[in-house]
């Protein structure tokens, strides 16, 4: 007589399966948590240079253009403005950038007879801004 032997029955799972989805569970929490903060990092960086070219903006004043090769604040350059709210003067006065400007760019070909400016602004963000005078 010919007898089978069945196969037991399978309840759980052995233990090299076990670590096995333990690691590859691990692998991919640690490489989305590396991406979650690379993102982090990039939009730090990208908000602190937008917030830093918009204040920029601030030194584009005609008076700005008189302080070459020094170091001023904001509400230095803006003094002619008179303004009176404390928060903004205390705000304006932390805002310090080097100044350095360049002679005016000839502009005689354009249609339009204007003047155009360059100031370069030196702080964690430096950048190079152009001005237009009529």
């Amino acid at each position: 007589m010919i007898t089978l032997k069945s196969k037991p029955d399978r309840d759980g799972f052995t233990i090299i399966e076990i670590i096995i989805s333990v690691v590859i569970i691990a692998i991919t929490t640690l490489t989305l948590a590396k991406i979650s903060k690379q993102n982090s990092t990039m939009v730090d960086y990208v908000t602190n240079r937008l917030k830093n070219e918009l204040s920029n903006t601030l030194f584009l004043h005609p008076d700005a253009f008189n302080y070459d090769k020094s170091k001023k604040d904001a509400y230095t350059i803006l003094s002619s403005m008179k303004i009176k709210n404390d928060k903004t003067k205390s705000y304006l006065k932390s805002l310090e950038r080097k100044i350095y400007t360049d002679d005016d760019i000839p502009t005689q070909k354009m249609i339009i007879p204007v003047t155009l400016k360059a100031i370069m602004l030196q702080s964690s963000f430096s950048t190079r801004l152009y001005r237009i005078d009529p």
